[in-house]
């Protein structure tokens, strides 16, 4: 990815971002965390495309796009969702950065 496409995909997440801020004044409680999640998400898919990549954020977003949307039907399942991601990125922050597989010694 070019300099300036990476430039636009960041100034999108950034207006992603900005807009949810806003937004939240006046939505539901629960679609703040949803956004912070999906941000995250998002980052990765920029990172992706700017040939930044690891295992360990490949499996982040996997985890948040597979639970996302239980925001949807429980707050309950939410919230677990939550904590369960918390545990994951716990488990690979274990890991050196690049995400080699590789644990730190």
């Amino acid at each position: 990815m070019n300099e300036a496409r990476l430039e636009q995909e960041v100034f999108e997440l950034v207006g992603y971002m900005v807009t949810s801020g806003r937004n939240l004044i006046d939505e539901t409680p629960l679609y703040g965390p949803f956004r912070l999640v999906d941000a995250a998400s998002r980052l990765v898919s920029i990172l992706e495309k700017g040939g930044v990549t690891s295992d360990r954020l490949t499996a982040m977003q996997k985890e948040i796009d597979n639970g996302k949307y239980c925001v949807m039907s429980s707050k309950q399942e939410f919230v677990s969702f939550l904590d369960s991601l918390v545990d994951v990125l716990v488990d690979h922050a274990n890991f050196e950065a690049g995400g080699d597989g590789e644990k730190q010694k």
